[in-house]
């Protein structure tokens, strides 16, 4: 014989409180605000204990974030985006920038939890 599930049964969250996106506009704040005091990208990564990848991402998600190569990223993405799916648009930037999937992805921001 068949057992039926108890509604509202399952798995329990192992942390209940975790919140992805409080932590990265937490983590965010935190960047900006370090990086408005004229720190490195090194030095705020340090501080956070966070790889100046994610720094920069979160700091180009913030809008703070300024160089040549990461409007380069930005406008071509852009503008395939216009025309092709999210995968497309990140490989077809890779390719007429000479760049690797993850830098490309690297140079633009966050889309979910912000």
């Amino acid at each position: 014989m068949k057992k039926t599930r108890k509604p509202g049964g399952g798995r329990k969250k192992l942390k209940p409180e975790y919140d992805a996106g409080k932590n990265l506009k937490e983590q965010m704040e935190s960047a900006v605000e370090l990086y408005d005091s004229e720190m490195s990208l090194q030095s705020i990564a340090d501080a956070l204990n966070l790889n100046p990848i994610k720094v920069r991402k979160l700091l180009i998600t913030a809008g703070v974030y300024e160089s040549d190569v990461a409007e380069k990223v930005k406008n071509t993405f852009e503008e395939y985006r216009e025309t092709r799916d999210y995968k497309t648009s990140i490989l077809t930037t890779s390719s007429t920038l000479q760049l690797s999937k993850a830098s490309v992805t690297s140079y633009l921001p966050y889309q979910k939890g912000v």
